[in-house]
């Protein structure tokens, strides 16, 4: 699916992973996806995040460990 020039890959990530009708076990991504948008979406369907912290990353709670 292609996304809008005014739209990041890491905002567009959520409603893509929302229109996939197979169990996805875990995704792997680089650390521009590490948002709460990509690790929430990824958690409501069930799916493992294999996502790096982005540079200079904070803390989170622990929710999203």
């Amino acid at each position: 699916d292609l996304s809008l020039n005014n739209v990041t890959d890491s905002e567009a990530f959520p409603g893509l992973i929302r229109q996939t009708h197979r169990k996805i076990r875990s995704a792997a991504a680089d650390g521009a996806y590490d948002t709460r948008l990509c690790h929430d979406e990824l958690r409501r369907k069930k799916i493992s995040a294999l996502i790096p912290p982005r540079k200079g990353a904070g803390y989170w709670p622990g929710e999203y460990a």
